[in-house]
């Protein structure tokens, strides 16, 4: 395995289809939230949105501008949340908040080995 490549391996079966639907839903909104500043971000968000990158079941591999991408959509689909008054299962969002907390230190790993340090 190339070490431009994380791996990322969720474990409930809810946690690729929120992910898939964070994206499309940053897809959806990018033209009024300009959720991602590049093409770059939002070819990877269409990819693994609708491509095979995110399945269901066993892992994930994925490069640091994808880390980048799902840590983005992440981020704005949290503001959202706090932002609304709409409430999820607790057991729901515990797995959710899993998987996002993952991608983020994932990100946040490969870009420390890269030299790129967070303030």
């Amino acid at each position: 395995m190339s070490a431009d490549i994380f791996t990322i391996e969720p474990q409930w079966i809810v946690q690729a289809p929120h992910l898939r639907c964070t994206l499309k839903r940053a897809l959806a909104l990018q033209a009024t939230q300009n959720v991602w500043s590049g093409t770059e971000h939002i070819n990877n968000a269409v990819a693994m949105a609708y491509g095979d990158q995110l399945p269901d079941s066993g892992r994930w591999e994925l490069t640091r501008s994808q880390l980048r991408t799902l840590k983005i959509a992440i981020e704005w689909r949290r503001a959202k949340r706090a932002a609304s008054d709409k409430k999820t299962a607790p057991d729901i969002l515990e797995h959710w908040t899993q998987v996002e907390d993952e991608v983020i230190a994932a990100y946040r790993a490969v870009s420390d080995e890269a030299g790129l340090y967070w303030i």
